[in-house]
């Protein structure tokens, strides 16, 4: 089964022409790991995005459609806070993620998010 990232990464190969080892070797990973972040056997790590990013010269949107795409592939994150707040912070969101409702989290997200119609 395709992941959502997996989709994106194809779609960026066939945009280019480009095989699954060509993207690999841009990218400096193996094809089989390109192939199982494709398929979902492996989360993309930390970064992935933004690497593809940087080596394609992708634009603001493909950027960003790229990192939602990440983000949905993902079963979890990891979070490193710099400071107390930060981890107080990150503590009660992990906590509370399932008990929020729709509207609570679409709520931080726009606060997160800084949506384009809210500015």
């Amino acid at each position: 089964m395709t992941t959502a990232i997996g989709k994106e990464l194809r779609k960026l190969r066939i945009d280019r022409d480009e095989r699954l080892l060509d993207m690999a070797g841009h990218l400096g990973k193996s094809p089989s790991f390109i192939s199982a972040v494709e398929v979902g056997k492996k989360a993309p790590p930390a970064g992935f995005e933004e690497l593809i990013i940087k080596i394609y010269g992708l634009a603001a949107d493909a950027a960003d459609a790229l990192r939602r795409a990440a983000d949905a592939s993902r079963k979890a994150f990891v979070l490193e806070p710099n400071s107390a707040l930060g981890r107080d912070t990150v503590g009660l969101l992990a906590r509370r993620i399932n008990t929020l409702s729709p509207q609570e989290l679409e709520e931080i997200k726009a606060i997160l998010g800084g949506r384009k119609d809210e500015r």
